[in-house]
């Protein structure tokens, strides 16, 4: 065979591809990377992706930080089963602050480092050895927390479990949304015992006037949204007990749509409690037609059930589906004391600068703190006299609620006898 001439071996030599080294392998890879620390054009971008990383983190985290419905999610995991003989320095509205949930008996676990904290108080006779003990644990709702976790440093703000006394419009709009939200259960809402209404001095020119602050108050909405404001004598049947209720902190709870599950709740504490364990203004069987103008004045005083085949129907009605509860264990709602006892609501609160009820002559005593619910009714009474309003309503109201207290006052000295 021939060996191939010169010209044809150059040839070949040209249309081979020249030999590749693993440096210049190296050189190709390295050009599509961008030196460290150079932008597209030169700029310094070497803390650009930590930076944007960082930002987002931190976006995200102030936003769990600041979720008042995330808050009082971590609240409602405390329940008295495993939550019990606490300071309230170490009350669920404090734990729940940085971020922790009760999952077992006095054990606590972070909802984002899941880190776990024990929170038991061991019976101790010096009472110095037990306040250390508190101290301890309250240091320790920041201190046992994972070592990147960011509660420590972000915790929620501290107005979440405080009643907002030195805020007087955002006082009122959450009392009048609660009083809305009440109104919705109408005659399953709780009959309040006259006798308790009057230990909390709630007398009936007080509540008249509160009455009369949340008539003004949905006057003042936008005709678009403007709900129709009634205060004849047979709405007031209802509006009276939720008026009362939602000055003591209670709301309809949002998971009680059905008739046969009236649940109100603590709008602080989480307390839930089912309607149907307690005497409801149906059961009670007030009738207030009489009250009305068009009743020539005559008034009759509130029938109970003819029978108490018809008293139990009436409460079967509004039981959960196989419950079978006899009446006579029903109780009387007490607004204050159905509370948790770490609750702002009943606990005592440093007025400051509250402005002080006047409907009642001024004593010359020393201010000193009384329960959330009796702040914020001084506050509500203090921004109805601030108002202008016609001098006939309050009158027209009060004749009008003078006459739900006269029933109730009545029906109380029937079942006394």
């Amino acid at each position: 065979m021939a060996a191939p001439s010169a010209e044809a071996a150059a040839a070949g030599a040209r249309s081979r591809p020249p030999a590749v080294t693993p440096q210049q392998i190296r050189d190709l890879i390295g050009g599509g990377i961008a030196a460290e620390g150079a932008g597209p054009e030169g700029k310094d971008m070497s803390n650009w992706s930590e930076s944007a990383n960082g930002s987002s983190e931190k976006d995200a985290l102030s936003l769990e930080s600041a979720s008042k419905e995330a808050y009082f999610s971590r609240v409602e995991t405390f329940t008295p089963l495993k939550w019990a003989g606490k300071p309230h320095e170490l009350s669920p509205l404090v734990c729940a602050r940085y971020g922790w949930v009760n999952v077992e008996c006095d054990m606590l676990k972070c909802s984002s480092c899941q880190a776990f904290l024990c929170m038991s108080l061991q019976l101790a006779f010096d009472f110095n050895k037990y306040k250390e003990r508190c101290v301890e644990l309250k240091k320790a709702l920041c201190a046992a927390h994972e070592k990147f976790c960011f509660w420590p440093d972000s915790p929620c703000p501290d107005r979440f479990a405080m009643l907002l006394v030195d805020e007087p419009r955002a006082l009122l709009q959450d009392f009048l949304e609660r009083f809305q939200s009440l109104c919705q259960l109408e005659l399953q809402l709780p009959s309040l015992r006259p006798e308790d209404v009057k230990n909390m001095s709630l007398t009936e020119e007080r509540i008249s006037l509160l009455l009369q602050l949340i008539g003004e108050e949905l006057e003042h909405k936008t005709e678009g949204e403007k709900p129709p404001v009634k205060f004849a004598s047979e709405t007031l049947q209802v509006q009276v007990p939720a008026c009362i209720l939602a000055l003591c902190g209670w709301t309809c709870s949002a998971g009680s749509g059905s008739v046969h599950l009236s649940v109100i709740s603590c709008s602080r504490c989480m307390r839930k409690v089912g309607l149907w364990s307690f005497h409801q203004l149906e059961s009670v069987g007030l009738e207030l037609d009489s009250c009305s103008p068009s009743s020539g004045g005559a008034e009759r005083f509130p029938l109970l059930p003819t029978s108490p085949r018809r008293m139990l129907t009436r409460s079967q009605d509004m039981l959960p589906p196989g419950s079978e509860q006899d009446m006579s264990l029903r109780s009387f709602f007490d607004p204050s004391s159905q509370h948790r006892d770490w609750c702002p609501w009943v606990n005592a609160v440093d007025r400051g600068e509250v402005l002080e009820d006047t409907t009642t002559p001024m004593e010359k005593e020393p201010v000193k703190a009384e329960p959330g619910w009796r702040v914020v009714l001084n506050m509500l009474l203090a921004t109805r006299k601030c108002d202008r309003v016609p001098e006939t309503e309050p009158v027209s109201l009060l004749e009008k609620s003078s006459k739900v207290f006269r029933i109730f006052r009545q029906w109380e000295s029937m079942n006394s006898s």
